[in-house]
């Protein structure tokens, strides 16, 4: 619901078109998780986002504009809470164990997770799409490497590669162990988490 002006009274124009395209963004966001990307269409966001098929078109270039806009937006919400637990951990095993906790914990059964995948295969064919998304990922890389510099001060990670290495190294097993569980769901993490913690103390 659009929040009222400071005066008390009704929404202004101003605010009642902001919720309608955070409206529209929503409802886009859902349809491709739940549908994948090419088939959601502009009609099938208009009803799900409760507006007049029209109304988009006033707000956004078509459905390529309104797709990839939602696509960016979820996908940066979506990463803003783990880059902000990245930030606020105190060593690269503590944000390590906190990322198998969330595997395991059912975190792949969040909604977010099926846009963040349509997104990603998207973005391959689609550089307006990559960009916005990429730059949110080298600011990940960047706190993950300045993390390592203070877990390898500390001892607890090796210090024989460079802090930016190592980061790039650990963001993508993380990632490749996201991909097997997407795929492998069953997959015991067990071993394989055993085996990064030794690489991280430089075993």
């Amino acid at each position: 619901m659009a929040k009222a002006n400071g005066q008390g009274g009704r929404p202004t124009s101003a605010e009642q078109g902001a919720a309608t395209r955070a409206a529209i963004l929503e409802a886009a966001g859902a349809l491709i998780a739940e549908l994948g990307w090419g088939r959601v269409t502009m009609r099938a966001i208009a009803a799900k986002a409760g507006v007049p098929h029209g109304v988009i078109s006033y707000h956004f270039q078509g459905k390529d504009d309104v797709l990839r806009q939602a696509a960016v937006t979820a996908t940066l919400q979506a990463l803003a809470e783990p880059l902000e637990a990245l930030r606020t951990a105190g060593s690269v095993q503590e944000m390590f164990e906190g990322t198998l906790a969330w595997f395991t914990e059912g975190g792949l059964e969040d909604p977010a997770m099926g846009l963040l995948l349509e997104t990603l295969r998207q973005s391959s064919r689609d550089p307006a799409l990559r960009e916005p998304i990429a730059a949110e990922v080298r600011n990940f890389r960047a706190a993950l490497a300045e993390l390592v510099e203070r877990s390898q001060r500390a001892g607890d990670v090796t210090a024989n590669a460079s802090a930016s290495g190592t980061a790039t190294v650990v963001a993508a097993l993380l990632d490749g162990l996201l991909l097997h569980l997407v795929l492998d769901p069953e997959l015991d993490l067990t071993d394989a988490a055993e085996a990064v913690r030794t690489l991280l103390r430089g075993g």
